[in-house]
């Protein structure tokens, strides 16, 4: 005879269900219980969905290390720009010229190109000589070791052309300087009977060239910050993964 018992409440009037036994089945099998057990609800928004992975670790010191690397490249390419661009405005001034000098046959028309290169070597010396020298120290009001220092005598290549340069802080001193050595090399020629020379471009103060090139300097300023910048930067990547490399 089955007795009646009541159900028991709990909490809030929830009801707990019994376990449910299931005996022994026909064929023999193993009894199985079944319990039920409390259903969980998903994260709310904005909640973590549990403790952080190592993965989540390991890819936040990766953007780490990355910035770091970053900020070290740039403060490292702006202080070599910095740098360069300071040396580059405290280097001196200097102003280049030229006055070029060319030489053809007097009478002689089978004089050939390369006995009036060889007779244009030998003005180059007089143009290199004391005496001319002195006199352009005296008219662009330099001595004569600056003069000297700041003298380029060339000869053009496969031409009769002889170049007179002058590099001074001044540029009218320098077009002064190679345009009074021009006319000493043009006086020495004259009496020459074998070929005449003649001043085809004189020297000339406003067209000349500033040395050295502000703007490629700056160029080479800008191209060295850049690679010590990436350098800094591979360097720091390099750094980075062997410290997150395990031992």
């Amino acid at each position: 005879m089955s007795q009646w018992q009541p159900q028991q409440s709990v909490g809030d009037g929830a009801r707990t269900t019994p376990d449910t036994a299931v005996g022994p089945s026909k064929d023999g099998g193993a009894a199985a219980s079944t319990a039920a057990s409390p259903q969980t609800s998903p994260p709310r928004h904005g909640e973590s969905a549990g403790p952080p992975t190592s993965g989540d670790a390991g890819t936040a010191r990766s953007a780490s290390a990355r910035r770091r690397g970053a900020l070290a490249a740039l403060l490292a390419g702006l202080l070599v720009l910095a740098g360069g661009l300071v040396v580059i405005e405290q280097l001196p001034t200097r102003y280049s010229t030229t006055s070029t000098i060319s030489f053809a046959p007097r009478s002689q028309p089978n004089v050939s190109a390369d006995v009036i290169e060889l007779v244009a070597n030998k003005y180059a010396v007089v143009a290199a000589s004391t005496t001319s020298v002195a006199s352009a120290a005296a008219a662009a009001s330099v001595t004569r070791a600056e003069l000297r220092d700041a003298l380029s005598i060339s000869v053009e290549a496969n031409t009769a052309n002889l170049d007179i340069a002058v590099s001074l802080a001044n540029a009218r001193a320098a077009a002064t300087a190679a345009n009074t050595i021009a006319a000493a090399v043009n006086r020495a020629a004259a009496d020459d009977q074998l070929i005449a020379g003649e001043i085809t471009a004189r020297a000339d103060p406003v067209s000349a060239q500033l040395q050295p090139s502000r703007s490629l300097l700056r160029v080479i300023a800008v191209a060295a910050a850049l690679l010590v910048a990436g350098w800094v930067s591979f360097a720091a990547r390099q750094i980075s993964r062997r410290a997150g490399r395990p031992q």
